[in-house]
């Protein structure tokens, strides 16, 4: 096929490549459907959180849950103090551990003890690989300085 045929066939005002709208969808514009549902709730919040409110305490459970999440968010990440010890070698990554798990058992929630420990794993893998290097460059000189 020559290359004049194969324009005709893509057919289109744009160049490939270039956008027919390169600036966007307008900042703040909202979508369609989000402006529909808003049409219709406009005027009914009020009384619709009455009703959630109302079978909630009537005791249906979705309604329940949805009351509770909205009084009470869920905990959001924050700073965790450890006194953590200076880790250079894999022989320090026992103490390592060790203050971890202390810390573990005074009391932070699960979700912090597995980023600890997956910070802690991590540091563990790069001093193992790092050492494992210093090994083999080590053995790579003896077997050059023995062969050569």
């Amino acid at each position: 096929m020559s290359p004049e045929s194969s324009l005709n066939l893509q057919g289109g005002r744009f160049q490939k490549g270039q956008s027919g709208n390169p600036q966007g969808k307008p900042k703040g514009t909202r979508n369609a459907t989000t402006i529909l549902a808003q049409n219709l709730l406009d005027g009914e919040a009020e009384a619709l959180i009455r009703k959630v409110v109302q079978l909630a305490l009537e005791g249906d459970l979705t309604c329940l849950r949805i009351c509770i999440e909205r009084l009470v968010p869920p905990k959001k990440d924050a700073p965790i103090e450890i006194d953590i010890p200076e880790v250079s070698s894999i022989a320090d990554i026992p103490k390592l551990f060790s203050a971890l798990t202390a810390k573990i058992r005074a009391g932070v929630t699960p979700s912090e003890a597995r980023t600890v420990m997956d910070l802690a794993e991590g540091v563990h893998k790069t001093l193992a690989l790092a050492e494992l290097e210093q090994r083999f460059t080590a053995l790579e000189e003896k077997t050059r300085f023995m062969n050569g």
